[in-house]
């Protein structure tokens, strides 16, 4: 009977070490295994999916890409960052964009409540007082009729109101039927200010991460350096740069994310190297 039994025992442990083998993905390299000799299969959407032949990965589907051994490089002054190398190829995979960066004219809407009382009242914040004057562009919104209607700022009160910190401004419309306006009636105010020539890039190019911002340089061929920016208003179409950046040079809106965590990725390796 003894005998049975540890032949059983024996058999059980057998049928757990055959069904673990089986249960574990085929050519995946774990985290303790050092390849040195052969290729390496990744997903560019979870880089922590490492296999020894093409396939998919196991979480999103998508085809793995071979891994492409590309030159540790230190030409970054972005600390924890270091500029790299994506082929064509991967950069499409990871739905990389570009966007060349211009002047243009720099608009802030600040956009304001207001109401109908005989005229158009509007309550600007005291933030937003030094940008206000007399004589400025004025939208005015009216939802119960769905409608827009230009104005102009009439005048600016001198008090401001110490509960909400805001300000009243008069505003003029060029439509002078207003009878179908009623007294108290909600508006919404928009009150575009031109605040000259600026460099503007996208939101998306940036990638904030709460200590500074970064944004993705394209260089020569397929290089990629990382560049740390400084800014300043952001406006409905983009973000000012106030410094980091020049006029002409070509940045990343789309597929950041890659690119920051491979240059985070070989920064690391690089100063493991050295």
């Amino acid at each position: 009977m003894k005998i049975i039994k540890i032949a059983l025992i024996i058999l059980v442990v057998i049928a757990i070490g055959i069904g673990v083998s089986f249960n574990q993905p085929k050519g995946l390299i774990q985290s303790s295994d050092k390849p040195q000799h052969h290729d390496q299969y990744y997903c560019p959407m979870h880089p922590q999916i490492l296999y020894d032949h093409p396939g998919r990965c196991p979480i999103c589907g998508m085809d793995l890409v071979k891994k492409e051994e590309a030159p540790i490089q230190h030409d970054s002054d972005v600390k924890g960052y270091t500029s790299i190398v994506v082929t064509t190829s991967r950069q499409q995979l990871a739905g990389v964009r570009t966007w060349v960066i211009e002047n243009k004219d720099l608009i802030k809407i600040i956009r304001v409540p207001g109401e109908y009382e005989g005229e158009i009242f509007g309550q600007v914040f005291e933030d937003d007082l030094p940008l206000i004057k007399v004589g400025q562009k004025a939208i005015v919104e009216v939802p119960a009729f769905h409608q827009k209607y230009e104005g102009a700022v009439n005048s600016i009160d001198s008090m401001i109101d110490e509960a909400s910190r805001s300000l009243r401004v008069r505003i003029w419309l060029k439509q002078n039927n207003q009878k179908q306006f009623k007294t108290n009636m909600f508006v919404n105010i928009e009150l575009p200010v031109s605040l000259g020539e600026s460099m503007i890039i996208p939101q998306d190019a940036i990638q904030d991460t709460g200590l500074r911002k970064i944004v993705f340089v394209v260089k020569d061929g397929d290089t990629f350096e990382p560049r740390e920016i400084q800014t300043g208003i952001e406006t409905d179409e983009g973000v000012q740069v106030i410094s980091g950046l020049k006029v002409g040079e070509r940045i990343v809106i789309s597929g950041n994310f890659l690119l920051d965590s491979e240059s985070r990725v070989q920064a690391t390796q690089g100063e493991a190297h050295e």
